[in-house]
C-alpha cells in the first residue's frame, strides 16, 4: 500500500520535471510530505535450551588373569676336580765343616722352574628354563714345577746391637824375645795375667738374642773340665773347631798353666751354658802332658752361636796362670820359630785394621797370639 503511493508521487515528479525541461520558466515545486516510518517488527522469543543427556555408567573392570607357575630350577652341575700341585724341590745340604780351616759355605740352591699354568676348565652350559642346570666345567690341572734347592742362609737381624764385639781384634803380644817356643806375657801381676774385654749388648732389655759369629786366630790349646765340645771327642788333628759350651778350668797343677779363652754372658740366659771356651781339646790331648798340643799354637776359623740378653754384657777373658805365652812358631816344637802360622781374614765384615800384619809380631821377632770376631747374625728369640 505505501509503495504504490510512493510510486505515484515519483511519477508525478518525473512528469513535472519532464514538462519543466521544455519550458524556459522555472517551475514552481511544492515539497511533498515525507511518509511516516514504518514500525519495526518485534523480535521473536529465543527458543528453550534442550535438556542435557544423562551420563552413561562406567564399564566394570575385568578380573586379572592368573599368573602362570614358574618352571622348576635345574640342579647345579658338579664341580670338576682340582689339578694336582707340583712337588717341592729338595733342600740343599749346607757346606761341611772343614778340618783345620773352617768348612766351606754351602752353595746356594738354584731356583726351581716355575710350573706351567693349568688350562682353565670349560664352562658348563646353563639349564633351559625350568630345566636342570648344566654341569660345571672341569677345573684345569695345576702346572707342576720343582722348587729350587735351598742355599746356605746369609746374615740376618741387626748385628749392630752387639756393638764393638763385631770386628773386635784381640792381641796377645810377647813381653820379650826368646829363642824358644815360649815368651813372657806382658804386665803380669803376681805371676798371672788376665785380659778382659767387655761388650755391651743393645736391643730390647731382657729379650733373648741368638748371636752367630765367626772366630779366627792363632791360640794355644786347653783341656777344660766338662762342657760340650762342638767337635765332640775328635782330636785337634782331625777337627780344629775348638768351641766348647760350659765346663770349667783345670785345677791347679793339672794343666791350668796354659792360657784360657773364655766368653761369659751376663745376665745368664735360662737353659744356656752362659760360659763358652774358644780353644778346647779333649782331655787326652791336655797340653800339660800331650805331645800333640804341648808348647804349640793352632789356627782357628769356625762359627758358633750363643744366646745373650738384650741390655746385657758379653765378657771375653784370657787367663794366664804362669805369665807365659806359647809363641806362634808353627806346627813343630823347637827353639826357633821357623814357620809361624797365618789365618786368612778375607771376607770379614768389618775388616780388621790395615795395620794388623801376619804373622803377628810384638815385638819384632816374637810371635804372639790373636783372636778376631766377625758377628754374622743376631736373631731375636
Amino acid at each position: 500500500m505505501k509503495l504504490t503511493g510512493l510510486l505515484s508521487s515519483s511519477f508525478a515528479i518525473t512528469v513535472l520535471l519532464a514538462v519543466a525541461s521544455c519550458s524556459n520558466d522555472a517551475p514552481t515545486v511544492t515539497p511533498g510530505t515525507a511518509g511516516t516510518s514504518g514500525t519495526a517488527g518485534q523480535s521473536g522469543a529465543a527458543g528453550t535450551a534442550g535438556a542435557s543427556g544423562t551420563v552413561g555408567s562406567a564399564g566394570t573392570t575385568g578380573s586379572a588373569g592368573t599368573t602362570g607357575s614358574a618352571g622348576t630350577t635345574g640342579s647345579a652341575g658338579t664341580t670338576g676336580s682340582a689339578g694336582t700341585t707340583g712337588s717341592a724341590g729338595t733342600t740343599g745340604t749346607g757346606g761341611s765343616v772343614g778340618t783345620g780351616d773352617a768348612g766351606t759355605t754351602g752353595t746356594a740352591g738354584t731356583s726351581g722352574t716355575a710350573g706351567t699354568i693349568g688350562s682353565a676348565g670349560t664352562t658348563g652350559r646353563g639349564g633351559g628354563g625350568g630345566g636342570v642346570a648344566g654341569r660345571g666345567g672341569t677345573v684345569g690341572t695345576g702346572g707342576s714345577g720343582t722348587a729350587g734347592t735351598t742355599g746356605t742362609g746369609g746374615a740376618a737381624g741387626d748385628t749392630g746391637i752387639v756393638g764393638a764385639w763385631d770386628g773386635a781384634l784381640n792381641l796377645y803380644p810377647c813381653a820379650d824375645r826368646r829363642s824358644g817356643y815360649d815368651c813372657s806375657n806382658v804386665s803380669c801381676s803376681n805371676g798371672t795375667k788376665t785380659y778382659t774385654t767387655m761388650w755391651k749388648i743393645g736391643g730390647e732389655t731382657n729379650k733373648v738374642y741368638a748371636v752367630t759369629f765367626n772366630v779366627r786366630g792363632v791360640v794355644e790349646a786347653y783341656a777344660y773340665v766338662g762342657g760340650t765340645r762342638a767337635a765332640g771327642t775328635a782330636s785337634i788333628s782331625q777337627n780344629q773347631n775348638l768351641f766348647c759350651s760350659g765346663g770349667a778350668q783345670e785345677p791347679s797343677g793339672m794343666g791350668n798353666d796354659y792360657n784360657t779363652y773364655q766368653l761369659t754372658v751376663t745376665p745368664a740366659v735360662t737353659g744356656e751354658a752362659n760360659s763358652y771356651y774358644l780353644n778346647s781339646v779333649i782331655s787326652s790331648e791336655n797340653p800339660h802332658t800331650s805331645n800333640v798340643t804341648q808348647h804349640l799354637t793352632f789356627p782357628i776359623n769356625y762359627m758358633a752361636t750363643i744366646k745373650v740378653m738384650g741390655g746385657g754384657t758379653v765378657t771375653f777373658t784370657s787367663y794366664d796362670s804362669n805369665c807365659a805365652l806359647v809363641q806362634n812358631c808353627g806346627p813343630t816344637q823347637g827353639n826357633t820359630c821357623v814357620a809361624p802360622r797365618t789365618v786368612s781374614l778375607a771376607n770379614t765384615t768389618p775388616a780388621p785394621p790395615t795395620s794388623f800384619m801376619q804373622p803377628y809380631q810384638a815385638p819384632v821377632g816374637s810371635y804372639g797370639q790373636w783372636v778376631y770376631f766377625d758377628v754374622l747374625s743376631v736373631v731375636a728369640q
